[in-house]
């Protein structure tokens, strides 16, 4: 690596040849001040803001879009600096309105912050913004709302949904100072929009705002904890703003990897929310309605199946997992449907590095749309996108070659296709034997041509229950096994198998049985059909660890809460009888029963939780309707 010695305001440092001034001023903290600038994209060098002196040059420079040289001097703070920097403000402040006590973005505004150090808090003309015609633009949004006058062009909105979401949503109309930023196609939430909220939280001032959130909290209130999103399986780095009993907004860290599912989808958790056990719908205390458990599963052991969720916590999956061990109690998971016998088929699986990922050359996506399960992987999609599937929708963002296939074709034109050079990228589509046996022909592709494969379900924690859980069994036959009376009784950890079952033989199935127990994060759903029900945490209210596609990873409890999974499973544990363990026979994967209901999954309806969110739930009607009109 070139090093080169460079001098900024008489420090001396030593940086790579290709390194931008600003970049080399972060190494020994110095303060520059940018509104156009973020390291994840291209740089613009609009603003100015950034300005800097070259000594040697006897000229201002921009420093993110300057690249040092050997013996460069640069200061950082001297008078000319601060004449510019003061003169740029000054310009801003001409269009940009004083009303920071109604802007949402106080408190976390850089031109609020730029204009305290370096320059003027007030209008240097007569009249202000709201007196000058200033066109206003209307997203026609429910969720995003543009305040023309704030904006200060610095284009980062159009950049990052251009270069890191990449569905090309925004664009600028006009030029010069007249510039607006605008939906590329109107109605702004039925346009090729995926309101992941990367606009908003990359906006420097209150240009952009999020309408959910506007005037209701002020951030400097809230508390931030920076966390794993755990609506699927990449669990992307997000912050959740919150005040301890509520959640006020979940965006994006620096990394700018959010989507849509904790964006809008934040609201999920903060409603219906089931805080007391119940039996038989009326409220009832702990020690009562975990006797019935733990009575259930030392008296009628291998007449109960217990059913696990892939969106519990590593943790909580051990505890249950010695609760099904020690009592000898059959268990089960929806993931049974898919990942396992996926995996099961492929043998020894081993994910792609975040540098493989981020250097790919070509990448082939398999089966249903990535971009409604796992939006978040097709940022790193930044070379060639082959698509092999029927229902490519959202996925033309990266203007990939459409193969049309379904079924067994999709192997047959992936074999076809592959070269060695791509990353396999498969989500969910097949399932049972079908799953099984695409799995092995993904092993077979992978060892004959040394390919990457990246296998992302559309759930957080699969692989924890792949790795934790013991004696799964396929829930078609524990479900065979409750039509034909050998099962009694189901314990349920979350509510998957409603998403997975119709309506009609979930009814039937419930009459069916004996009893029913839920742990439930919300009181309504199975919840009130079942004979008790008790509260379950979700991620955002217990500390715990996810093994996530890239990695275990820790979440960190934000919302405080009066109870706590693994202790509550743990009274379980602590008195229940040894039993018999079932004989679980390898499971061999048949066809799927026609009652599963397997449909494809959209980016607003992926889980329970995205099901229970006004926001999401709002933004997938206004979709429909746009539909049924046309």
């Amino acid at each position: 690596m070139d090093l080169v010695n460079i001098k900024i305001d008489g420090i001396e440092i030593s940086v790579p040849k290709n390194t931008t001034v600003l970049e080399a001023a972060k190494k020994i903290n110095k303060l520059i001040p940018t509104f156009c600038y973020h390291e994840k994209l291209p740089i613009f060098g609009g603003c100015r803001m950034c300005l800097v002196y070259d000594v040697k040059a006897k000229r201002s420079i921009i420093a993110c879009g300057s690249y040092v040289y050997d013996g460069m001097e640069i200061e950082t703070e001297n008078e000319k600096v601060k004449e510019d920097r003061k003169f740029i403000l000054e310009m801003l402040f001409t269009r940009h309105p004083l009303d920071c006590p109604i802007c949402d973005k106080a408190g976390e505004c850089d031109l609020q912050n730029w204009g305290t150090y370096w320059g003027p808090q007030h209008n240097i003309l007569p009249i202000t913004p709201f007196e000058k015609i200033r066109p206003e633009e209307d997203w026609e949004s429910d969720y995003l709302e543009y305040v023309s006058n704030r904006c200060v062009l610095c284009m980062k909105c159009v950049s990052v949904c251009d270069n890191i979401n990449k569905s090309h949503s925004i664009t600028k109309i006009e030029r010069g100072f007249e510039i607006l930023i605008s939906p590329a196609l109107k109605p702004m939430d039925t346009s090729t929009c995926e309101m992941c909220g990367l606009c908003v939280d990359i906006c420097p001032v209150g240009a952009i705002l999020f309408k959910p959130f506007k005037f209701n909290a002020r951030p400097w209130l809230l508390k931030e904890t920076y966390t794993h999103c755990s609506f699927c399986s990449l669990g992307c780095p997000v912050v959740i703003d919150h005040d301890d009993k509520k959640i006020h907004r979940i965006r994006s860290t620096a990394e700018l990897e959010v989507c849509a599912k904790p964006y809008l989808g934040y609201d999920s958790f903060n409603t219906n929310r089931l805080k007391y056990p119940k039996i038989n719908n009326n409220y009832s205390s702990f020690d009562d309605v975990l006797q019935e458990v733990i009575d259930l599963l030392n008296e009628k052991p291998s007449q109960t199946a217990i059913v696990v969720s892939p969106y519990l916590l590593n943790e909580n999956l051990q505890k249950i997992n010695e609760i099904a061990s020690k009592s000898g109690a059959y268990i089960t998971s929806t993931i049974t449907l898919d990942l396992l016998p996926l995996l099961e088929g492929f043998g020894e699986y081993t994910s792609p590095s975040e540098e493989e990922l981020k250097n790919a050359k070509k990448w082939i996506v398999v089966g249903n749309d990535i971009t409604d399960t796992n939006p978040v992987i097709t940022y790193y999609m930044n070379k060639k996108v082959i698509a092999i599937s029927s229902q490519v929708e959202r996925l033309k963002k990266l203007y990939p070659l459409i193969i049309d296939a379904e079924g067994g074709q999709i192997i047959e034109k992936l074999i076809e296709i592959v070269d060695g050079s791509e990353i396999i990228v498969y989500s969910n589509y097949f399932y049972g034997e079908d799953a099984y046996r695409f799995g092995k022909k993904l092993k077979e592709v992978q060892s004959q041509m040394q390919n990457k494969i990246l296998l992302i379900p559309p759930y957080p924690n699969g692989f924890g229950i792949v790795n934790i859980v013991e004696n799964l069994s396929y829930l078609p036959d524990i479900i065979s096994k409750i039509e034909s009376g050998e099962i009694k009784n189901i314990i349920l950890f979350g509510e998957d198998i409603a998403e997975f079952l119709e309506e009609d033989k979930l009814k039937e199935i419930l009459m069916t049985l004996e009893k029913k127990v839920i742990f439930a994060p919300f009181e309504d759903g199975l919840a009130l059909v079942c004979d008790a029900a008790i509260p379950l945490n979700t991620w955002t209210e217990e500390d715990g660890h996810y093994s996530f596609v890239r990695g275990i990873k820790k979440v960190k409890a934000s919302i405080k809460s009066n109870i706590n999974n693994n202790k509550t499973f743990e009274k379980i544990l602590n008195q229940l009888k040894s039993g018999s363990k079932q004989n679980i026979a390898k499971s061999n994967y048949g066809k799927l029963p026609a009652y599963f209901n397997i449909e494809k999954q959209n980016i607003w309806d992926v889980s329970f939780f995205s099901r229970r969110s006004n926001n999401l739930t709002g933004w997938k009607m206004k979709n429909f309707s746009m539909v049924e009109e046309d």
